[in-house]
Order: structure tokens, then sequence, then C-alpha cells
């Protein structure tokens, strides 16, 4: 499935539910911003192991997170997504399904924490762009998020 690229606009992801493995499309020029959304893709390097291909798209009309060829249905009871900075440099997100973790990864993320310190501009809009997973993290359960997803996303048919 093509999925855009969390940060390029001029990349966009094909990205295999399946095997969890992406491939990363660069465009001649931007993609057009009427076209309809049918997700967004990222990766994420496990400290000491290896890189993690990562997706949100809409599935008909349930919400799917993927990590490596694992999915999850965001709209499902007792799930939760998150996501926390233990030291300066490292991030973790996990995903808990009733309580017991089923998913979880810790990356690095020096040059991002750096850029961050001596960008005096930096907010919450360049946080949510070098953060993928914080950002499903907060956004993902939502309402007014899903909400909007379920109305401007294109779901992809199984």
């Amino acid at each position: 499935m093509l999925l855009n690229h969390w940060t390029h606009q001029l990349k966009q992801i094909d990205f295999d539910p399946v095997r969890g493995k992406a491939k990363t499309i660069l465009l001649k020029k931007s993609k057009n911003t009427d076209t309809i959304c049918l997700g967004f893709s990222h990766s994420e390097k496990k400290v000491f192991g290896s890189k993690v291909n990562f997706a949100i798209y809409k599935e008909n009309e349930k919400i799917i997170f993927h990590a490596g060829s694992r999915s999850w249905d965001t709209g499902s009871q007792g799930i939760e997504f998150k996501h926390s900075t233990p030291f300066p440099f490292l991030s973790k997100f996990q995903i808990i399904e009733n309580g017991k973790c089923t998913f979880s990864i810790i990356y690095s993320h020096l040059g991002r924490a750096l850029l961050s310190i001596l960008d005096v501009t930096y907010d919450q809009l360049d946080k949510d762009a070098d953060f993928f997973l914080g950002c499903m993290a907060t956004d993902i359960l939502d309402p007014e998020w899903r909400s909007m997803v379920q109305e401007r996303w294109g779901a992809i048919a199984t």
C-alpha cells in the first residue's frame, strides 16, 4: 500500500503490512494536497537493534496501527499507546492491551534532541513532526483526531 511519508512531501512509502517492510519512493514533485490521504508511515531504529517500520491507516472503518508485521485495531477495548523519554536522548513507545505490554521499542533521537535545543522556535508542531510515535501515542485515541481520520482519510479495502 502507498502511504504518505510522515515528514517529507517528496516521499511516499510502499508499506507491506504482511512483512512489515517499507520502501521509500522519491517523488519528482510534491504530492497533490487535494489527493485523499490513505495514511502515514515512518520508521525508527531500535537502540542496539534493527529498524522498525510503522504505519497508520484506515482499513474499511477501522484505524489500524502497524509496528513491523504486527497490527492493532486502535479502536479495540483496553488498548493504550504510551510514549515516554526515560533518558534525554532516548524514547520508549509501548502498546498496552488489557494492562499487558504487547509491543515495546526504545529508540535514540540524539540529532532531533540537539536540534530542538538549538532551535528557539521549536514547538509542538515540530515535536509532532520529529516524533511520529509520540504523536501517535497522544492522538491515536483522541476522539477528535479519530473523527478527522474517519472523515478525511480514504480507506484501504481488504
